[in-house]
């Protein structure tokens, strides 16, 4: 979800610092720098000055219901296509990759977001054309940009915003599906509609007041 930084001291950077989520992810922002010895994948965010470094609660509990998810498909032996929709600063396209999602595909609609996104992956080593290297693939756009089914979809995305968009996202998703970004008021009932669509939630989060979940298929 994003979060608007206000300049402290003449710096939007000022206050952020490195966060370890989950069991093997840690966030580093650009200017601090990796540790090389570190058993977690790291992955490097320029925030850019609107997104914030993927330490709020509705990202943190998106990339934890994503390594789980990833851990589910990899006893299963399966590496799972995945859509970010609404990618921000794209760190939930680069967790997939990094957790082991192949063909990856992250969309905004938002230019600025694409461009702060497009940076991330290549102080990521990616390209943005998921092509030559195998990257996440990267579009300016709304759900309706790409066609076709995915293994895992993510949405880190405000209540209504998820409400206005589930049947393309429930169309969308083959197997598994992540919601986050849904603040308490709305959760049951965002919830009992993704269950209505023919999913059912096999992990619930709550943190700070702001819900998340793991959807499966009934088929699954």
């Amino acid at each position: 979800m994003r979060q608007r930084r206000h300049r402290k001291d003449g710096w939007w950077t000022a206050g952020l610092r490195a966060v370890d989520v989950g069991r093997q992810l840690r966030l580093v922002p650009f200017w601090q720098p990796r540790t090389p010895d570190s058993n977690r994948k790291e992955l490097i965010i320029d925030p850019g000055p609107s997104f914030g470094a993927g330490d709020h609660p509705t990202t943190v509990m998106a990339l934890e219901l994503l390594e789980e998810a990833m851990e589910r498909f990899k006893g299963e032996g399966v590496a799972p296509s995945l859509l970010d929709v609404g990618t921000g600063t794209g760190v939930l396209a680069l967790a997939g990759k990094a957790l082991g999602s192949c063909f990856t595909v992250a969309l905004d609609p938002d230019p600025a977001a694409a461009f702060t996104a497009r940076r991330n992956f290549r102080l990521n080593g990616w390209g943005t054309d998921g092509a030559g290297d195998n990257g996440p693939c990267l579009f300016v756009g709304g759900i309706e940009a790409v066609g076709g089914c995915f293994d895992l979809v993510l949405a880190n995305l405000v209540a209504p915003v998820l409400m206005r968009l589930l049947q393309p996202l429930t169309t969308r998703a083959k197997r598994r599906l992540v919601l986050s970004g849904i603040a308490e008021p709305m959760a049951d009932q965002t919830f009992a509609a993704y269950r209505g669509a023919g999913f059912r939630i096999d992990t619930r989060l709550s943190r700070q007041g702001w819900n998340a979940a793991l959807f499966v298929t009934e088929a699954h």
